[in-house]
């Protein structure tokens, strides 16, 4: 079944599909202000795209609100938006799936649920320099890929939570700034925790701007598994946080090049083993705190040289080492704390 049309002042689409070999295509082009869309769809192989079954869908205009909900396996989302003040909330239940949105404008709320395993997700802020846009997307479910993009924008906002099993991957990548990105593993943002989760869990990072906030927490307390964070930042006064708790490996690897940032890493955990590796330029302040198993910190401050101030515990019964070079040009000297318990 496919449906085509332009503008319409309030829609609502309701398909089900009662058997596998039925499948529910809906093609979208709307150009418009104050617009309100309801689609849902029910049963397998369901598409939302664009017209003539090729691309994304397309909601150009400001003000829209569109509420989207999938239900079913191998379902696939695509929606593109251009415009200012639009929210689009998206639900989507099951299994294979894959669900993209790429936004264009200023002022939109996207909300993205995902539940369901071995799903592919992609959220996108444009790449014109779009301002004040706002992301929150949740996954709940097993071996799920997450991708989230601010190709060109300041100002905006992402809100990354993704709980599960067996290598569940997100990468973000960030380019502008003034952005506030927290992404969340096995710990909820109301601060609980999954303590059922196995598997390795992945945080991947490519940053490029100035003044951005980027935090990400994986934790578990019961991983039978790893996590994992790699971190490339290009850029001045950022701040950068990672926290990695749980009975898990731990792997942390921080590279910055640029000017005062502010980098903070946490590893807590009750066995395996905690590493730690970090290479900075110039005038940074970095705090490395490892808890309990075996620690190992490599720390690398040679590239530019000038001021840092550098923070370093570790504290555990096991084996604790570290490595640290650097070179200090700033004539009121650099800071270097080292606690071993």
């Amino acid at each position: 079944m496919t449906i085509g049309w332009v503008q319409k002042v309030l829609i609502v689409l309701i398909f089900s599909s009662p058997t596998i070999s039925w499948a529910n295509d809906i093609y979208v082009n709307q150009v418009g202000d104050d617009i309100d869309l309801t689609i849902v769809q029910d049963g397998q192989n369901n598409q939302i795209e664009g017209l003539n079954g090729s691309g994304s869908a397309v909601l150009s205009g400001n003000a829209k609100i569109v509420d989207l909900k999938q239900t079913g396996n191998t379902n696939e989302l695509r929606i593109w938006t251009s415009g200012n003040d639009q929210t689009i909330n998206a639900d989507v239940t099951g299994n294979s799936n894959i669900s993209k949105i790429d936004n264009h404008g200023n002022d939109n709320i996207i909300n993205l649920d995902i539940d369901g395993d071995n799903n592919i997700t992609h959220t996108e802020i444009g790449n014109g320099g779009d301002v004040d846009n706002t992301i929150n997307l949740t996954v709940d479910g097993d071996t799920n890929n997450v991708y989230a993009e601010v190709l060109n924008g300041d100002d905006n906002s992402m809100n990354l939570q993704i709980r599960g099993h067996d290598n569940n991957i997100m990468r973000v990548i960030v380019n502008g700034d003034d952005n506030d990105i927290t992404a969340w593993q096995g710990r909820h943002e109301d601060g609980t925790i999954d303590n059922n989760e196995t598997g390795d869990n992945d945080v991947y990072w490519i940053v490029s701007g100035n003044n951005n906030t980027l935090e990400s927490y994986q934790t578990d307390d019961n991983n039978n598994g790893g996590q994992h964070i790699a971190n490339y930042v290009t850029g001045n006064n950022n701040a950068v946080k990672h926290t990695q708790r749980g009975a898990g490996n731990h792997e942390g690897y921080i590279e910055i090049t640029g000017n005062s940032n502010d980098v903070e890493l946490t590893q807590r955990g009750n066995t395996d083993k905690q590493f730690a590796d970090i290479v900075l330029d110039d005038s940074h302040t970095v705090d490395v705190f490892q808890r309990y198993a075996d620690h190992t910190a490599n720390i690398d401050l040679t590239n530019g040289g000038g001021s840092y101030n550098l923070n370093l515990s570790q504290t555990s019964s096991s084996n604790k080492s570290y490595t640290m070079n650097g070179t200090c040009t700033n004539a009121n000297g650099c800071a270097v704390s080292v606690i071993q318990n």
